[in-house]
């Protein structure tokens, strides 16, 4: 869980329920410009008795459609809310992830968000999301504002955002604001567009030709962003470059030796080096 001051707790709560207003009305598709993003939303049990009311996730999603609406003319509409029932025997958040892909069909919608009532007290990780996969996982914390600024966070990554040492954004890794960079601000909108189809992969080749080099001038950076070295190694597994993609693995295990997801994305590269 983020470390908040008060000054930062009095903002959000200000921007959490005032900034957001009503919910907007669904526009369908894109439209003037506005890209709609429906959304399976799914409810594990834990979730559900503690908290049985749809108001507050509403509230959520209707909080991040007018944060990304204003930032990269993205929208987000429920398009249907489910009931997951979660492996209580997952130990962790990126394990109780793996259980709600392998459990949630998103049929028509194009990302599923899941939002979880286990680990209920202070964890090392809110949220986890999965770029090629369209999905995400948040947990509901103990404040209302906290789960509904996760879920930003967390719906940035599926459009390339990174975790960042960034003081005023809202993918800064301890202390996530509901401001911009200017760095995800490009990086969003060359993902704009992004396919969801689990078949293809989310980018054409124009658009991952526009977006390695700020990957690239981002790590030249070297303020140790574990997520730019990740997003890195899945160009390159597309791009069929096994070996490029091993040695951004590495080096993202060096700032985050537990992280999972570049585990298996390790395992992935030396496969894809094995078979060439």
């Amino acid at each position: 869980m983020w470390p908040l001051n008060r000054r930062l707790m009095a903002m959000l709560f200000v921007a959490f329920f005032l900034g957001a207003g009503p919910p907007r009305p669904a526009r369908g598709g894109d439209s003037g410009g506005i890209r709609t993003i429906k959304l399976k939303v799914a409810l594990d049990e834990e979730f559900r008795h503690r908290s049985p009311r749809l108001s507050e996730v509403r509230k959520w999603v209707a909080t991040a459609s007018y944060f990304f609406e204003k930032h990269f003319g993205l929208a987000f509409e429920i398009d249907e809310v489910k009931s997951w029932s979660s492996d209580n025997s997952r130990r962790n958040l990126s394990a109780l992830f793996q259980d709600l892909y392998e459990k949630t069909d998103r049929g028509k919608s194009d990302i599923v968000l899941g939002i979880s009532g286990q680990f209920r007290g202070e964890t090392e990780v809110s949220g986890v999301a999965s770029y090629l996969h369209g999905c995400a996982l948040v947990k509901r914390m103990r404040y209302e504002y906290l789960t509904g600024l996760t879920i930003i966070h967390e719906l940035g990554h599926l459009f390339g955002a990174v975790d960042l040492m960034e003081k005023s954004s809202f993918m800064n890794k301890d202390e996530p604001r509901l401001e911009c960079d200017e760095f995800t601000e490009r990086v969003v909108g060359l993902n704009k567009y992004r396919r969801f189809d689990l078949a293809a992969f989310p980018l054409s080749a124009e658009d991952m030709n526009s977006l390695l080099p700020l990957y690239l001038e981002r790590k030249r950076l070297q303020r140790g962003e574990a997520g730019v070295s990740l997003m890195l190694a899945i160009f390159y597994l597309e791009m069929k470059e096994p070996e490029k993609a091993i040695q951004e693995c590495l080096e993202a295990e060096k700032i985050a030796p537990a992280d999972p997801a570049i585990q298996r994305l390790r395992k992935l590269a030396e496969r894809q080096g094995q078979g060439s």
